[in-house]
């Protein structure tokens, strides 16, 4: 929610309006105005009320702006109409009493931010004036514009100058090394580049050894193993650990199969299960969220630094929302594994499959905690679902967000078809957070691809584009893709979910 111009909260920015795509069916939009009452409620709980007043402004204008234009507006019924306008009167009730606590947040932030900027500022211009009296340190990258890097590029040279003249002054009262010392370095010494280095002499003799065994070890604990309870208590403690700290929703009767994740990167080969150790084996602190990219999982880093490198919105030190990109989706680093084993009949047979992702929404973070396998109809390149009732009734029975769809890609390589981006484009509409994998098992490039369209480019296109089926699509106006790979999307050890096959 950061404008562009000054670094402060733009909720224009946040709120815009949603143009009215009377291909997609009034009953979504429906299904998208609920979803932003959930989001809303969530906050409000949560006491973020930055966040509660953009999705109470991004409801008032979907429900006053965007669903009265839909050409099954008129026909819809009437009872649908009222609830909605009184739900519209109650936004608009909650934007009122919002609005001074809002603008008072906003306005600490935007100081904060100024302060922050003067400040930077003010530090830079005492560093220059003050780099006569030391040594120039090495030049740092500065995120200004051009006129100012040039105009501290010509104060910098005139103060370092005198410092220069110094050194030179100093450098001509040392006297010149003698001869046996330059020749004991070639580069100095009277061969120049062509002398040869010498290597010290030693008279002890130092042995390596010739096999290095660089197999991990596995540290008993000191404690002796008391039967399962020992265990559980264990993996409960380390569950207590971890960082995320989910309300998973209630299992399907007769589909619903659990899964726990095992610390593992994603492979797509049969695993084969080998015999328990009776040993009670020492567990580490389970890993931290990491940043999922297109080719593979990046390696382990702090949840700091990669926020901080990705852009990611995240609240201050007093709660304020900093920017305006989408809110950080996490999924679990077992996930597309499991779904590839659903998916591999198919895939024998070189059909697709698709999936559904639904989630919940705890503290501006999206979790993915379940995987819905709906009744579906595939070819070889294409896969479309069926009955997408049983879709939404599994996600209103749990409360879930839908967080967007799997499928795979058989025989071709890892990216987005132009069915595919039309058929993203609907869950995008639902939630701009919702991605979009791929999984391609005989891309040798890459074996999965996290994709979203952009925003308004991509966006545009698709809602402008009339065609069905395999076709091209013009570049958006701005010259930018239609889609592009997930920067804010994290591969989290920690987090469970459910499959619910309804097939």
């Amino acid at each position: 929610m950061r404008s562009s111009s000054g670094g402060g909260i733009n909720i224009a920015a946040s709120a815009q309006k949603l143009d009215v795509d009377s291909r997609i069916s009034l009953r979504f939009y429906y299904r998208i105005a609920d979803n932003i009452l959930k989001q809303a409620a969530i906050f409000r709980e949560e006491g973020n009320i930055i966040d509660l007043y953009v999705m109470l402004l991004r409801f008032s204008s979907l429900t006053s702006e965007t669903i009265p234009c839909h050409r099954e507006y008129k026909a819809s019924p009437q009872s649908k109409k009222i609830s909605l306008k009184k739900k519209l009167l109650d936004a608009l009730s909650e934007l009122e009493e919002l609005r001074p606590s809002v603008r008072t947040k906003i306005n600490e932030f935007n100081k904060l931010t100024a302060y922050q900027v003067n400040r930077s500022g003010n530090l830079l211009q005492n560093d220059t004036f003050n780099s006569s009296s030391r040594w120039p340190l090495p030049a740092k990258r500065i995120l200004t514009s051009y006129e100012i890097n040039q105009t501290t590029r010509s104060q910098q040279h005139s103060h370092i100058r005198p410092v220069v003249e110094k050194v030179h002054k100093l450098a001509l009262s040392i006297p010149r090394p003698k001869e046996e010392t330059l020749s004991r370095h070639s580069i100095l010494g009277p061969n120049g580049l062509r002398g040869q280095w010498h290597p010290p002499i030693s008279d002890k003799g130092v042995q390596y050894p010739s096999n290095l065994d660089l197999t991990p070890i596995e540290i008993p604990s000191l404690q002796p193993v008391q039967g399962r309870t020992a265990s559980k208590e264990a993996n409960s403690k380390s569950e207590e650990e971890t960082n995320v700290d989910l309300n998973l929703p209630p299992n399907v009767d007769g589909h619903t199969q659990h899964i726990e994740d095992p610390d593992s990167m994603i492979s797509f080969e049969t695993i084969v299960e080998t015999p328990s150790v009776a040993t009670d084996i020492i567990r580490q602190p389970s890993p931290p969220p990491v940043l999922a990219e297109l080719q593979d999982l990046v390696p382990a880093m702090s949840t700091e630094v990669t926020e901080a490198e990705s852009g990611i919105g995240n609240l201050s030190k007093d709660g304020l929302v900093c920017s305006e990109s989408p809110l950080q989706l996490h999924i679990s680093t077992t996930m597309m594994e499991n779904f590839m084993k659903l998916a591999r009949s198919n895939t024998e047979k070189n059909l697709e499959t698709c999936g559904v992702l639904a989630g919940s929404l705890k503290n501006r973070k999206f979790y993915v905690t379940a995987l819905i396998i709906p009744k579906q109809e595939s070819t070889s390149d294409s896969c479309q679902t069926t009955n997408e009732e049983e879709i939404f009734e599994v996600q209103d029975k749990q409360s879930l967000f839908p967080l967007g769809w799997i499928h795979t890609h058989p025989s071709q390589s890892c990216f987005m078809s132009s069915i595919d981006v039309h058929t993203h484009y609907s869950y995008q509409i639902m939630l701009p957070e919702a991605i979009a994998i791929v999984m391609a098992p005989r891309d040798s490039s890459r074996k999965h691809g996290i994709f979203r369209l952009t925003t308004p480019g991509g966006m545009s296109v698709i809602r402008q584009c009339p065609r069905r089926g395999f076709h091209s699509h013009d570049p958006p106006q701005d010259g930018g893709p239609i889609y592009n790979s997930c920067t804010d999307v994290y591969m989290n050890p920690n987090l469970n979910f459910d499959v619910i096959d309804l097939r």
